[in-house]
Order: structure tokens, then sequence, then C-alpha cells
């Protein structure tokens, strides 16, 4: 029987946190935010590059998760929105130096995958 558990949703641990998950739940996908943006995010930043990215997926419903460089523009972006993902998928790209067209190939390839779409 294969195991299923929805995606981590929000996750913002670090990756030893979520490794004994990602082997006891081989469907299991991560979701990061734009909190990798952000300069105290190291731990996050680390899971990162030790999640496979065929197994992590995008959040970016979460009005509280503004990216770090926008943090001292609360004036101009008072919430996150689903605009702000393209800033996270570069940080994920740049973390796991991949090119940013390939990463956002791959996690669209993985929403579509948990999905069915």
């Amino acid at each position: 029987v294969t195991r299923r558990l929805p995606p981590g949703h929000c996750f913002t641990s670090s990756y030893r946190v979520v490794k004994p998950l990602l082997e006891l739940f081989p469907n299991m996908s991560v979701g990061f935010t734009a909190i990798l943006t952000c300069s105290s995010a190291s731990e996050s930043r680390q899971a990162v590059r030790e999640v496979p990215l065929e197994r992590i997926v995008m959040e970016s419903d979460a009005p509280h998760f503004l990216l770090g460089v926008f943090q001292v523009l609360r004036s101009v972006c008072q919430c996150a929105h689903p605009g702000l993902a393209l800033a996270t998928v570069r940080e994920i790209a740049r973390v796991k130096v991949l090119s940013l067209s390939h990463t956002l190939a791959t996690l669209r390839e993985n929403a579509c995958r948990l999905y069915s779409l």
C-alpha cells in the first residue's frame, strides 16, 4: 500500500523535521512560502536545498507571508497574493542552483500531479 499524505502546508521549519515524513510518505509534497525570501529563514532555505524539487509545491494564499524584500514596503503591499509567488520560485531556483525555467516547469508539473489537473 502506498502511503499518501497531503502536502506539508506552509512549511517553515528545518529539513530534520520534514525528512522522516518524506521517507514515511513517498507521495508527500512540501509547500514553501515567501518566507524563504526573508533573511531569517535559513532553516527553511536549507530544507529547500534538501527536499527534491519534484516534491515541492508553492504556497501563495497566506496573506501574512509577505516577501522579505517587501517587509519595508508595507505601504505598497499590505498582504501576500499569488502574484508574489514568482519571487519565491526565484528563491527556490537560486537556493537549488537551478534555472528559473526548469524550476517553474517542475513546480507546475508537481501541482498538476498533486491536484490531478
